[in-house]
């Protein structure tokens, strides 16, 4: 750990106190110094250092009778008890005493903070393992009592109920191309990512704050939620809840700057449901991008027949598109009509609805219905002709969109 450090915490600490400061491992080779010549090189004040456990000074005369050491002063490292190192400052013994407790502290915090971050990043990446494993799970072959034993080291009870909610950031990559373009120092702005990052899952656990729920980055740019239920409550209970966390999650987003579409899953009660949940959290974001151009939050319940329709093939697809709606797609205003058989069929085909929903007078609504019916030839207040125009609708959007994508 220290040998990573070293080179840092004697740079550093040299600038503010204005002398030669060096760094050595347990043996007393120095790893890190102002003085880069000095480098790799026997430190032997530091050796006598370690082995009496206490800092010394030595001054011109003693320095000289020792290899690799000039005037100062020399300080054991310490961390949970144990001596790691030393810091060694060059200078007149009694000029540079005072500054030698401080750099003592300074070398020692700059320790314990490196090693709690590697133990955050441990954690985190264990988690990470542990959400990849579930969104692996197979029930005929993965090890189910070895997962829910892996979440319960972790502090994670897998058993209750939970649902999968999953963060897409909007073009997170721009954000950060912007962020490096507006610092001039590649340094600094690496730090404002970080620090941005940060921000961002901060607040997405503050929102789902319950002990067990697990919140996991997945790369710079996507996180997923696995969100415990703790009481059996209604099913719509539960999702109007998470409705509110996420459109607070969205709106603290946005305070960032930071745009982010969510997609939730099933209500998982074990570890196969949980696999079922993740899934559809980000079919549920796929579908809704393609049918749903205006909401941020989808919950994959709202997408069931869109999800059928992923399993139709595709030619079949094609051709049940091209024998129903291909005349009206030839229509300057095809783009309006198919808005209008779509508001008109999730309306349960009530004129005062589909009118609000198209913001449009009855009389046009009525002159678009007819219009549709005069060159589809199906009737529209006939249910089963109805569907078939809707279900062609919503297909031939599906289709588009993944045309776009390709």
């Amino acid at each position: 750990m220290l040998d990573k450090l070293a080179q840092e915490i004697a740079k550093t600490t040299s600038e503010v106190i204005g002398h030669d400061v060096l760094i050595t491992d347990q043996h007393g080779i120095v790893l890190g110094s102002s003085d880069l010549s000095r480098i790799g090189t026997l430190h032997q004040a530091s050796v006598g250092t370690i082995f009496r456990r206490k800092e010394m000074t030595h001054n011109d005369l003693v320095s000289k009778t020792m290899t690799g050491v000039k005037p100062g002063m020399t300080i054991p490292i310490e961390l949970s008890g144990e001596i790691v190192g030393t810091l060694g400052i060059t200078g007149e013994p009694g000029k540079v005493e005072k500054f030698g407790m401080l750099a003592k502290k300074y070398a020692e915090i700059l320790l314990r903070e490196e090693i709690i971050n590697k133990s955050s990043l441990l954690r985190e990446r264990a988690l990470q393992s542990l959400v990849q494993e579930i969104a692996a799970f197979d029930s005929m072959h993965s090890d189910e009592m070895l997962l829910l034993t892996r979440g319960r080291e972790l502090g994670y009870d897998l058993k209750p109920p939970h649902i999968v909610i999953v963060i897409d950031l909007f073009q997170f990559n721009h954000v950060t191309s912007e962020i490096h373009l507006q610092s001039a120092k590649k340094d600094s702005s690496e730090i404002h990512i970080q620090s941005l990052k940060m921000n961002i899952e901060s607040r997405i656990k503050k929102i789902f704050s319950n002990q067990q729920d697990i919140t996991v980055s997945l790369g710079s740019d996507k996180y997923v939620v696995f969100y415990i239920l703790e009481y059996k409550i209604h099913e719509e209970e539960i999702y109007e809840a998470i409705k509110n966390k996420c459109n607070r999650l969205l709106s603290e987003l946005k305070e960032l700057e930071i745009h982010a579409s969510i997609g939730i899953g099933t209500i998982g009660s074990n570890l196969k449901g949980l696999n079922e949940s993740y899934h559809a959290a980000w079919r549920a974001i796929r579908i809704g991008k393609k049918m749903a151009k205006h909401l941020d939050i989808f919950f994959i319940r709202d997408f069931v027949l869109e999800e059928l329709f992923s399993f139709i093939h595709k030619n079949n697809a094609q051709r049940f598109v091209a024998e129903v709606v291909t005349e009206l797609k030839e229509y300057p205003d095809s783009d309006e009509l198919f808005r209008t058989i779509l508001a008109w069929c999730e309306s349960s085909l009530s004129p005062i609805n589909s009118s609000k929903e198209l913001n449009i007078h009855r009389n046009t609504l009525f002159y678009r219905l007819n219009k549709i019916e005069q060159i589809t030839g199906m009737n529209l207040r006939n249910f089963r002709e109805a569907l078939t125009l809707y279900l062609a609708t919503k297909i031939m959007l599906i289709l588009e969109s993944e045309s776009k994508e390709n």
